[in-house]
């Protein structure tokens, strides 16, 4: 006889898309040591706001004793998938895939229940920023002209209805140039050459915060590795993903797959934790595709973050300058619960001669950037945020340094609104300033 765990059940699900697996939610032991650990659930204290709380609801669908309304919706999207429960969960499971399927199941069940008009404008607004690596470097001649002539410090946008009011207070002061226009060449090694490295320039990163990628292909270089930042790359997926766009999320995979193997690359790097992270579950976004799922296990081998790279070649090149500095390391979800990534960026913080590394209390608990999250969820994101600054201001570090583009959007904007000197930098861009 069949045992419950192991039977095929999918009753409330929609068939054709990928369900949660019952048997991994099976795992689940109700041991509630992931209860701590979740960000949402200090908040609400609401067992529907919690690791534990989402699985039951998840296998209550499988057995069809709930259905794909808004309630089971609203409980998925509230999470921020920051893993830190997947970090704590001694039974190993594997709650990042399964919120994943669970937001796909969601999302196409909530089509039928938008009407057009909002499918619509969600459907371009999701495609044209991630399915279009150039459109915010399109906007951004616009958005400087917006910044220069002081419309920003007016704060317009407060007036919109929604959460779209919140989203213009993390507009970061936008550069002058995007670094796929800088990294256009390449840029070669300085001898003796390691390999050649393939950049993912990012969606946001690319024009908001060119100087990150630019910066961090210059250490590439520095230390041996021949960097090339393709133009034809398109957002890694991480970010349609979020929002339960899975066919997006592999369409896009299967382009970087094509642009990257054409490349020639050894390795492809992201600073961006979320990307990184995103690119190494490649093998498993396309698993089920048996066109690209021997491709997709093949770049995900060669993917490392850069602190990741970086690290694995200490001690960096050249002769460093004494950079006199305290220095408090917040953790990015992504690299610290996603890809296991502790120790590499504290020892690059810790090969700076003068930098004086603090330990920022809660270093690992998110900050409400989380993708979307500070778009979609503005009141959770804010609390989270005011929890981390309350941190910084104790500290009182020059710098407060991350390794994720969302995490320095969602800090800069709590160093602003709290008036704080604390300077918000990725950890790569503290390492250069010894090699300037």
């Amino acid at each position: 006889m069949t045992s419950l765990a192991h039977s095929p059940v999918m009753r409330g699900y929609i068939p054709g898309l990928e369900a949660p697996s019952y048997d991994e939610l099976f795992h689940c032991m109700r041991c509630g040591l992931c209860l701590p650990t979740c960000p949402t659930f200090s908040i609400y204290r609401d067992e529907k706001a919690s690791p534990r709380g989402r699985l039951a609801l998840m296998r209550a669908v499988s057995e069809g004793r709930l259905g794909l309304g808004e309630g089971f919706v609203s409980a998925m999207s509230l999470c921020l998938g920051c893993l830190a429960c997947q970090t704590a969960c001694p039974a190993g499971v594997p709650y990042g895939s399964l919120l994943e399927r669970a937001r796909e199941q969601g999302e196409e069940a909530s089509k039928s229940t938008r009407s057009p008009l909002v499918a619509s404008l969600r459907a371009w607004l999701i495609r044209s920023s991630a399915g279009n690596p150039n459109l915010t470097d399109r906007l951004a001649p616009l958005l400087r002209v917006y910044q220069a002539v002081g419309l920003q410090r007016l704060n317009l946008c407060r007036l919109l209805p929604g959460p779209i009011g919140g989203w213009e207070r993390l507009l970061p002061m936008v550069p002058r140039s995007s670094a796929q226009k800088q990294l256009a060449s390449g840029i070669a090694a300085v001898p003796p050459i390691r390999g050649k490295v393939g950049l993912l320039t990012g969606c946001l990163e690319n024009s908001l915060l060119a100087n990150v990628p630019v910066t961090t292909a210059r250490l590439l270089s520095l230390n041996g590795f021949e960097v090339v930042a393709p133009q034809e790359q398109v957002c890694c997926g991480a970010l349609p993903g979020h929002l339960g766009e899975m066919n997006l999320a592999r369409q896009l995979a299967r382009r970087n797959i094509e642009v990257f193997e054409a490349a020639g690359v050894d390795y492809i790097v992201s600073d961006a934790a979320g990307c990184s992270a995103q690119l190494k579950e490649y093998g498993q976004l396309l698993e089920a595709d048996p066109g690209y799922r021997d491709r997709a296990g093949k770049f995900a081998a060669k993917v490392r973050d850069a602190t990741e790279l970086l690290a694995s070649v200490l001690p960096l090149r050249g002769v460093p300058q004494q950079v006199e500095m305290k220095v408090a390391y917040d953790e990015p979800c992504h690299l610290v619960h996603a890809q296991g990534i502790r120790d590499q960026p504290r020892l690059l913080l810790g090969c700076v001669p003068g930098v004086q590394l603090l330990e920022l209390p809660e270093s690992t608990w998110c900050c409400g950037s989380a993708g979307t999250y500070n778009l979609t969820h503005v009141a959770e994101a804010e609390t989270l945020l005011r929890r981390k600054m309350q941190h910084v201001r104790d500290l009182a570090p020059d710098v407060l340094a991350t390794a994720n583009t969302g995490c320095i959007v969602q800090l800069l904007k709590g160093v602003r609104e709290t008036k704080s000197k604390t300077r918000v930098m990725h950890v790569l861009e503290v390492v250069a300033l010894a090699y300037v």
